[in-house]
């Protein structure tokens, strides 16, 4: 169908604040969106976010407010002949939000576009997720983050009959240039929201066994504890290691990159269920740092088959021999981030790909390339 000005599009999610992987990749498709449709149609934005995350009654309440303004703009489309609809999933309870929503889409005629961010369903099948494939429509396109996530999802979901893929490195350009080699002790660097269920206790246990083994390495902490106990764990650590951890707080713009140009590996011992496709880890590919990581969600079709480990395995038995060949010889260290800096540039084009794909999919061709495009003859009649 041609896109004009009558076209309406509402877009319905959580946006910033507070930043994390779905509000940023909300606020990207929103931004793209907006430009690809000046002067073709209109952008209605719904933002769902209560301006934190949690639960309660407040929270739910807020949320719920939102949810009925959303519905409000889909039935203020209703003139268009246009209409489309695009949404990041919301998990655990708030899946029901979004199934209201889309399910309101789809009786209003709406196309629909919904945008999948975690694992939780997947690894643990729900009913609310069976709930909201049937009300959304077997003709609605669901965004996945990479192919094994796709395949994994319309296994569980039938209904799903229509998906596609996007992957989180669209947020991470490569740097152009390969790292400078470096002396000294061998850095590792963690950069998450500090706590167990990211494996913040398992860096500190991998830490003791390199010592043990007579490796020289440095521990090198960046991000907020996700609870006190994460915080207590974290000023353990500190005055247990003597000077073998350092720990630099929340990093953000060029104290981030410093912080990924300051380390040599990323170590990323997840066990958190509902990992899905972590953003650090293509920002520490990016810099070309090498990374290791259990083999959780997308994470293994994301970085190098050398750092990834099984998820029943022991990690610090898996990663010290790793680390302390890469500690003795930076020749192959170079090697590793070599590697890992040629599949970040392929998952970033990937990204720009996918992004493009999933723009087409909400609001048609990019203006320039439509205008680019070969016209058919008309026929002249007579």
């Amino acid at each position: 169908m041609e896109r004009n000005t009558r076209t309406h599009v509402v877009v319905s999610g959580r946006l910033p604040p507070p930043v994390d992987g779905m509000s940023r990749v909300t606020a990207l498709v929103l931004d793209r969106l907006q430009d690809r449709m000046r002067g073709r149609g209109k952008v209605e934005v719904a933002d769902l976010s209560p301006g934190w995350n949690g639960g309660g009654v407040r929270y739910h309440l807020r949320k719920l407010g939102r949810v009925l303004g959303a519905m409000g703009r889909l039935f203020g489309g209703l003139r268009a002949p246009d209409r489309r609809f695009y949404m990041p999933v919301d998990s655990g309870w708030g899946a029901l939000y979004t199934a209201t929503l889309a399910g309101t889409a789809r009786m209003l005629g709406y196309e629909r576009v919904l945008h999948h961010h975690s694992f939780a369903t997947i690894t643990k099948p729900t009913w609310r997720m069976r709930l909201l494939t049937r009300l959304a429509g077997t003709d609605c396109t669901h965004v996945l983050l990479c192919p094994a996530m796709q395949m994994r999802f319309q296994s569980v979901y039938p209904a799903a009959r229509t998906c596609m893929t996007m992957s989180n490195a669209i947020f991470s350009a490569p740097d152009p240039a390969p790292r400078p080699r470096r002396a000294g002790p061998l850095r590792i660097g963690h950069l998450s929201n500090l706590c167990a269920e990211k494996g913040l206790d398992t860096l500190f246990a991998l830490l003791r066994a390199l010592q043990l083994d007579g490796v020289d390495a440095k521990l090198v902490l960046a991000g907020p504890g996700l609870r006190p106990k994460d915080d207590a764990m974290v000023a353990a650590g500190l005055m247990a290691f003597d000077g073998a951890v350092e720990y630099h707080g929340p990093v953000h713009g060029e104290a981030k990159a410093a912080f990924y140009r300051d380390i040599d590996v990323f170590v990323f011992p997840t066990r958190y269920r509902n990992e899905a496709q972590p953003l650090v880890l293509f920002e520490a590919m990016a810099a070309g740092v090498p990374v290791l990581a259990y083999d959780r969600g997308c994470i293994g079709s994301d970085i190098p088959s050398d750092g990834l480990v099984p998820q029943n395995t022991d990690f610090v038995k898996a990663a010290v021999p790793l680390l302390a060949a890469w500690a003795d010889d930076r020749e192959a260290l170079a090697a590793a981030s070599a590697e890992t800096l040629a599949r970040a540039r392929i998952a970033y084009e990937t990204g720009r790909t996918g992004l493009d794909l999933l723009l087409e999919r909400i609001a048609g061709p990019h203006p320039a390339a439509a205008a680019a495009a070969p016209q058919a003859k008309r026929r002249v009649a007579g």
